[in-house]
């Protein structure tokens, strides 16, 4: 023990030097931390940073799109809220968008030809990736008439280009997308990959949920604004009688509406489904005299959130219209 003045002096001494050298220590401890906690957001960050930069044309393309960045980065999506692929004309924000792009992801030349003139002036480092080029694609030709498919597989310039709206087709995408992500930014391929194979799984699922839900409608025909369902009426066996238009941008003349209302009363159809992005009257005009009813089909999902489950909330939606017209 130490009882002498000298000795409690020297004790004191040595306890103020040890608190001075903890202050000193104190600051310097706290600024290591924060540089090691900087570093590590830094590393977390890296791969995120290191990420292409991605644009996605249409909604079911950017939703699955976004569903294979996941935990990487999110793609920018070209064709918001009701625009029409057939008739979109570009905005200054698209074009920003594009020329920063590293990679285009489009479903197919012949569906965005808006693109077209855009695509020509992208910068070098740009890749354009046409989805109607994936590997285990199944294709089917675009009909001259209802009923005269072709059992041939048809070339790229003959293909109906909705075959997105076919979730054994859209596995397809899926497995592309990602592939093409993995070339774009090899660091981050085995998430790229990861994610491919959850959303490959959730595609068949999705798959079998609407093939209960459209379940018993085959004798059920219908008819459809313009010649979207083809690969809906493969998948699951559904009935179209024809089109109110072959194409969005063309309206259908007097005597044409006139033999097809002539159709619907003759066949039977139940339904006639129109699209949001297109005005309902001629829908109305073809309604009025006949029993059918109206219905909804939404093909890129204009009323849907974006998002990675974008494409699976239009595909049930779509699922479920189809099945609440056509049932008795």
């Amino acid at each position: 023990m130490i009882n002498s003045l000298p000795g409690r002096r020297a004790l004191a001494r040595s306890s103020l030097n040890g608190t001075r050298h903890w202050r000193r220590y104190v600051p310097f401890a706290a600024k290591l931390a924060t540089a090691a906690l900087l570093f590590a957001a830094l590393a977390v960050a890296t791969p995120s940073l290191a990420a292409p930069s991605v644009v996605a044309t249409i909604k079911p393309v950017h939703s699955l799109v976004a569903a294979v960045m996941a935990g990487v980065a999110e793609p920018k999506l070209l064709l918001d809220g009701a625009a029409s692929p057939h008739s979109y004309a570009l905005k200054p924000s698209d074009a920003r968008a594009l020329e920063g792009a590293d990679l285009v992801i489009r479903v197919s030349p012949h569906l965005e030809v808006f693109l077209d003139k855009a695509l020509a002036s992208l910068p070098e480092k740009a890749r354009v990736v046409d989805l109607d080029r994936a590997a285990g694609l199944s294709l089917l030709a675009v009909r001259v008439s209802h009923g005269t498919s072709s059992t041939a597989p048809p070339t790229l310039d003959e293909a109906d280009v909705h075959f997105w709206l076919d979730p054994v087709n859209a596995a397809a995408l899926v497995r592309e997308i990602a592939r093409q992500l993995s070339n774009a930014d090899p660091e981050n391929a085995a998430r790229y990959d990861a994610n491919a194979t959850a959303l490959e799984a959730r595609l068949s699922a999705l798959d079998a949920e609407m093939r209960m839900t459209l379940a018993g409608l085959s004798a059920r025909p219908f008819v459809v604004f313009h010649d979207v369902t083809q690969y809906l009426e493969h998948r699951y066996g559904l009935n179209s009688l024809g089109t109110v238009t072959p194409s969005p941008e063309r309206a259908p003349g007097a005597g044409s509406v006139a033999a097809l209302r002539d159709a619907i009363r003759e066949k039977g159809a139940v339904c006639i489904f129109a699209e949001p992005q297109f005005s309902p009257r001629l829908i109305d005009m073809l309604v009025e005299g006949t029993h059918a009813r109206r219905g909804v089909l939404d093909e890129i999902g204009v009323r849907i959130e974006a998002g990675p489950e974008q494409y699976f909330r239009m595909m049930r939606a779509n699922a479920e219209s189809i099945a609440d017209c056509l049932r008795p």
